[in-house]
């Protein structure tokens, strides 16, 4: 009797352990999350006061459209990578429902 109680302890001792361990993963990949979306919004931000400047000092269309295509490419990886980190976001939680 002694031994199955001690099984049940160890099996809920296991489970809290694994829950701290998911809440941590998760705490992670939200943080994660927000500081890719802060990356998304200063390089969009940043991409602005490069035009203004750009366009006071008489560049072409082209060279805004380089300075775009620069900006768009970076953008672009961070949304993937928040994709990537949301779809773990669900896996951890999905496992724990």
């Amino acid at each position: 009797m002694a031994q199955g109680f001690m099984d049940k302890l160890k099996s809920a001792a296991g489970k809290v352990a694994d829950g701290a361990k998911d809440l941590a993963a998760s705490t992670k990949l939200k943080m994660d999350i927000t500081g890719l979306q802060g990356k998304i919004k200063d390089a969009k931000q940043e991409f602005g006061v490069n035009v203004y400047a750009m366009l006071e000092q008489g560049k072409t269309i082209d060279d805004i459209t380089a300075a775009f295509a620069t900006v768009h490419a970076a953008v672009g990886e961070f949304e993937a990578q928040v994709v990537a980190k949301q779809e773990e976001l669900k896996k951890i939680s999905d496992d724990n429902a």
